[in-house]
């Protein structure tokens, strides 16, 4: 059933702005040599009853908090994790000069056992999604589903219209911050379908996170790796065990949808399913079609 709900009161919580939501904690662990920060719903020391938690791996250049319009939607039955990637919002960044996908890689395989999950479920959009296949890959007796939503990295080189799409917000900040009308542009082009959803709270999060010149030669350096071989997952894609839906905003405007159509045909029992009128974040745009299609998944 499509939801008729605004943006006020579906996204009341998607940047890290303000106190969190009631049940919600925030942790910092460290992982290899990144101290990550991540939200989470599970209490500590209590049981799961059974139950494996979901990883959720946000896209670039975000943060946790876009998963908690979703998770309000999933209820609170099954414990849950988000982190903050590498070098995005509070997470430290990696200690080298190497921002390449498979630095990502290796980084939330080390955050992955650090959390020392026995079976997990992946839900990863954009480049989380990305990360959440070469997760699966990488631990595959321990990924029990995954779940990606307009991920990246699904053929061989990155989309011609994405580079166009993020080349007029990304050559100006090797000089300078992005500007608030600079970023609300971005968002409304390259983001979202509805451009109510560009909000001031999301233009005022990334010009803050953008400002610094380290954090900012960061975010141009990862997305510059975005273009490179290592951050395709396209070749790998039969090699997929974990029971495997691929969700996509029919609208998304970087990566057409049948882009991720292709790809569930090539996952091994893979199935696709397309949220109408939406852009490349369903979790944010479309949370209640996107908990309907994942509860579905998970319960089947």
């Amino acid at each position: 059933m499509a939801s008729t709900a605004g943006p006020s009161t579906v996204m009341s919580k998607t940047s890290p702005v303000g106190p969190l939501p009631p049940g919600i904690d925030e942790r910092l662990v460290r992982a290899g040599d990144i101290q990550f920060r991540y939200l989470t719903n599970a209490k500590r020391g209590a049981p799961t009853r059974g139950e494996a938690p979901i990883l959720f791996l946000h896209g670039y250049p975000t943060w946790a908090e876009v998963w908690l319009p979703l998770v309000s939607k999933l209820g609170e039955r099954r414990p849950w994790i988000a982190p903050d990637l590498p070098c995005h919002n509070r997470s430290a960044a990696f200690s080298g000069n190497d921002r390449s996908v498979s630095a990502y890689r290796r980084a939330m395989r080390s955050f992955f056992d650090a959390i020392r999950f026995q079976k997990a479920i992946l839900i990863g959009s954009s480049l989380g999604g990305t990360l959440g296949i070469m997760l699966a890959l990488d631990r595959p007796e321990q990924v029990d589903r995954l779940i990606v939503l307009d991920a990246a990295g699904l053929t061989p080189t990155m989309p011609k219209k994405t580079v166009r799409l993020y080349a007029p917000f990304v050559l100006p900040a090797y000089l300078r911050h992005p500007r608030a009308r600079n970023v609300r542009r971005l968002l409304e082009r390259a983001v979202f379908h509805d451009p109510r959803y560009a909000d001031d709270a999301w233009v005022d999060t990334i010009v803050e996170q953008w400002k610094p010149r380290s954090r900012r030669a960061t975010f141009i350096a990862t997305g510059n790796a975005l273009r490179r071989p290592d951050a395709s997952v396209a070749a790998d894609l039969e090699r997929v065990r974990a029971r495997t839906l691929v969700v996509w905003g029919r609208e998304d405007p970087q990566f057409d949808w049948q882009i991720g159509e292709a790809a569930a045909r090539r996952i091994p029992g893979a199935k696709f399913a397309a949220i109408e009128d939406c852009g490349h974040f369903p979790m944010v745009e479309k949370p209640t079609e996107t908990a309907e299609i994942v509860s579905d998944f998970l319960e089947s």
